[in-house]
């Protein structure tokens, strides 16, 4: 709550929106979990893909650096499922770890790109 709460006084329109996209994405991937990661998670898969093309959007668009660093997690985070898909004995335990691992440097990215932001906006 603290990241939405920053975000929110100090960000511009593409921190709010992103935000608003992460935190959807954060709310939606327990509504799709179907397997307890036993097995591949398509429906967080789906999530995180939505989320990586978004951020690859802004990145695309952005003239900041924050968005090509959270598009980078994020690629890893969707990389895992891959790496699920294509190895498909890996530890359930070890496969829900890495996918809630790599969330955290998407939002540690925005917070960063945030505060950068109103650092050195025009007063």
């Amino acid at each position: 709550m603290a990241l939405i709460a920053v975000v929110v006084a100090q960000g511009r329109r593409v921190e709010r929106l992103t935000a608003a996209v992460l935190v959807l994405a954060a709310i939606a991937s327990p509504l799709v979990q179907t397997t307890g990661f036993v097995d591949l998670e398509i429906g967080i898969m789906l999530v995180d893909v939505t989320a990586l093309v978004f951020l690859v959007v802004v990145a695309s668009v952005s003239d900041r650096f924050w968005p090509l660093w959270a598009a980078g997690f994020q690629l890893v985070g969707v990389l895992v499922h891959v790496a699920r898909l294509a190895k498909s004995d890996v530890w359930f335990f070890a496969y829900s770890n890495a996918e809630i691992f790599w969330a955290y440097p998407v939002y540690l990215a925005l917070m960063v790109g945030t505060f950068a932001e109103a650092r050195h906006r025009p007063r």
